[in-house]
C-alpha cells in the first residue's frame, strides 16, 4: 500500500515538474509579449486618450484664439493641449456679453460635442448664375 502511494506521489511530482518546465520555457521565450499585452489592456484608456490628444494637438482644425460655437453657445479656444482643451464660453443676451465661463474638456470627449467654427464673411456674388 505504501509503495502504491509513493508511486502516485512520484508520478505527480514528475507531472508538476514537467508543467513547470513548460510554463517557464514559454514565459522565458514569450514573456515580453505577455507583459506588453497586459500593459496594453491595463492602459488602453490612457493610450486612447493620448492618441486623441495628439490628433487634436497636431491637427490644424482648431487653434488657440479661434472663435467657435460649442453646442450652439459662442466661445473661444484658449488652449489646445495633449490631454485637454480649454474654452471660454460667453453668455450673450440682447447682443451683449453678460457673462461667461471656463470650460475644460478632455480631448477624448470633444467628439461628443458639436463644435462649429464660423467662417468669415464670404463674397458669394461671384457664384451667381450668369
Amino acid at each position: 500500500m505504501v509503495s502504491v502511494i509513493n508511486a502516485g506521489l512520484h508520478r505527480r511530482n514528475r507531472m508538476e515538474n514537467l508543467i513547470q518546465e513548460q510554463v517557464t520555457g514559454l514565459l522565458g521565450k514569450y514573456g515580453w509579449m505577455f507583459l506588453a499585452g497586459a500593459a496594453v489592456l491595463l492602459f488602453r484608456q490612457t493610450i486612447e486618450n493620448a492618441v486623441d490628444g495628439f490628433m487634436i494637438f497636431l491637427g490644424n482644425d482648431y487653434n488657440e484664439d479661434d472663435v467657435v460655437e460649442i453646442d450652439g453657445k459662442p466661445g473661444r479656444i484658449v488652449r489646445v493641449g495633449i490631454w485637454k482643451t480649454v474654452f471660454f464660453t460667453y453668455d450673450v443676451r440682447e447682443g451683449k456679453v453678460v457673462g461667461g465661463s471656463k470650460l475644460v474638456i478632455s480631448n477624448s470627449k470633444l467628439k461628443d460635442l458639436k463644435i462649429e467654427k464660423p467662417l468669415s464673411s464670404l463674397d458669394l456674388t461671384k457664384y451667381k448664375d450668369k
